[in-house]
């Protein structure tokens, strides 16, 4: 009978922690296994999902197909149009109700190029040629008010250029075009007109500075932020995320420590006022006492006693992997924010993170886009060397835990946890984690193999952590009979939704009873309440 209870209770809970994960929505679009995934992008009334697949017949021409989506995932049904002969997607944006994708023939650096503009009401598209641009790497494709931005690398160098859509004519923005220089974010302004750029440059004796660029769309300098002062003599800004202005005020935050002995020491909080005064803060692992609380507590009790014997000689606790900013919420008063703990090999042996580190690499901008990943153009994918892609070599990445805090805007840390990763080995070289804050509470959510992973925080306190749950479908009838785990995203949409799409094969019976399998492309809402979490119980 005590077997029995215990059962019963067991089971009991695995369906309570079930529920706390629910797919309530989902698309499917017809689609081979095997066939390239689609993109997606962020709509003020849902997304857009666009990709290129061949067309039937002994030729090498594509087809562009795309369908818009509510945030129900009502679909409008998939548009298609002719690709040019040769040509393939490398860049999309979305600007004003029109998507622009970037196609590009081949993958030379001086190959031809054209750009595709879709209305999004009347489905309506113009090309509009793209070849009077300097032969570059491209790293990113932005558009704002028929201005096209293309930031690459051109011999080595950095470069932006903006593109006039209707006067065809070409811009190259100044001081950017440096060997010692490298872009770490760029960030449009829509309610200006203008652009943010993030530069890491090397000066004197290795040392670094930050500069945040404001620019017109006609490429002029409107202001100019230089961070040459930051710290002690010996430390450096390792990585940032430059958060839009509110209210005249503005803030970066990130990484710092000593990049010649690649050593992380903590987090910085860069304030800036409406005349580019700045300030900063800085936190270390004395600020954070359940920085170690991915471990199981003999080793957090160890590592703990470690920060406390180097505060008492009066040396700074050094974090001992790479430590990167993923993430930033920001609410009235407050910044809740989000790192990885991780570290990288690649197959020379080299563990050393680098100027052209994970955590210095070029950010996509991850508040309009959902899971963009540019593997044409990515220098950091491209094997993890400066720019180039002649080097071969493959790169490991162990990711060792995630960590939050929210730090009030005055300056005091409010609470701070972290969860384990359990060691989680990967190739994929982008951020994976997607962060959720409403009010109190803190989701932390990814994909691991065919497993979606969550972790919950409420007011700083770790109520669950590294929760499994099998993916799902919506028909009580249908199965999953297959899923290709490369084609995975996962994405956070907006509250506490979630979007997860890919490929699959489902099983299923038609009106005769007789079993069928469809291949389909599918996007899911995926709903997380932190609410329907049932606490394990001792039994007597």
């Amino acid at each position: 009978m005590k077997l029995s209870l215990t059962s019963f209770f067991f089971l009991f809970l695995i369906g309570s922690a079930w529920a706390q994960v629910k797919f309530i929505e989902r698309l499917e679009v017809p689609s081979e296994m095997y066939e390239p995934n689609f993109e997606m992008t962020r709509l003020e009334d849902g997304l857009v999902a666009f990709r290129t697949v061949p067309e039937k017949g002994l030729n090498f021409r594509r087809k562009l197909q795309y369908f818009k989506s509510d945030f129900d995932l009502n679909s409008t049904g998939v548009i298609e149009f002719p690709v040019k002969e040769g040509f393939d997607i490398v860049g999309f944006d979305v600007d004003k109700g029109f998507l622009f994708l970037l196609l590009q023939k081949g993958s030379s650096t001086n190959s031809d190029k054209y750009i595709f503009k879709i209305n999004l009401e009347t489905n309506k598209g113009l090309e509009i040629d793209a070849n009077n641009l300097l032969d570059m790497e491209l790293v990113e494709f932005l558009v704002l008010e028929d201005k096209a931005l293309f930031l690459g690398i051109s011999e080595r160098n950095p470069v932006l250029q903006i593109f006039d859509l209707n006067l065809n004519s070409v811009q190259t923005v100044q001081g950017i075009y440096n060997p010692n220089t490298q872009v770490l974010q760029l960030r449009k302004i829509p309610e200006l007109k203008e652009i943010e750029i993030v530069i890491s440059r090397e000066v004197k004796n290795r040392r670094k500075e930050i500069l945040l660029n404001t620019y017109d769309l006609q490429g002029n300098l409107m202001r100019e932020i230089k961070v040459d002062n930051f710290g002690d003599s010996d430390e450096d800004i390792l990585d940032g995320l430059l958060l839009p202005m509110s209210e005249y005020q503005q803030a970066m935050i990130g990484a710092y420590g000593y990049d010649k002995r690649d050593v992380y020491l903590g987090m910085y909080i860069m304030d800036i006022n409406e005349f580019g005064e700045y300030q900063f803060k800085k936190y270390t692992l004395e600020d954070f006492p359940n920085f170690f609380n991915y471990l199981d507590e003999k080793d957090k009790e160890r590592r703990d006693a470690e920060v406390i014997k180097n505060l008492e000689k009066e040396k700074v606790p050094t974090i001992r992997n790479i430590y990167s900013i993923r993430d930033v919420y920001t609410t009235d008063d407050s910044y809740v924010v989000y790192f990885d703990h991780y570290t990288m090999v690649n197959s020379r042996g080299n563990t050393r993170p680098g100027v052209y580190s994970a955590s210095s690499a070029y950010r996509y901008d991850r508040l309009n886009r959902m899971g963009y990943t540019p593997y044409f153009a990515d220098p950091f994918y491209q094997n993890n060397y400066p720019y180039s892609s002649n080097f071969q070599v493959s790169t490991e990445y162990r990711y060792v835990s995630a960590h939050f805090a929210k730090v009030a805007k005055e300056g005091n840390v409010l609470w701070d946890n972290s969860n384990t990763y359990d060691d989680f080995t990967t190739t994929y070289s982008e951020p994976f984690g997607e962060m959720a804050v409403v009010g109190d509470d803190v989701y932390h959510v990814y994909v691991e193999n065919l497993d979606v992973v969550l972790s919950f925080f409420r007011n700083g306190e770790k109520i669950l952590e590294n929760q499994h749950f099998e993916l799902e479908l919506i028909k009580e009838n249908e199965r999953i009979k297959d899923t290709d785990p490369e084609s995975l995203k996962f994405v956070h949409w907006y509250d506490r939704y979630f979007l997860l799409s890919g490929n699959q094969r489902i099983r299923y019976q038609d009106e005769s009873g007789k079993e069928q399998v469809r291949d389909v492309f599918f996007a899911t809402k995926i709903l997380v309440d932190g609410d329907l979490y049932q606490p394990e119980e001792s039994l007597d």
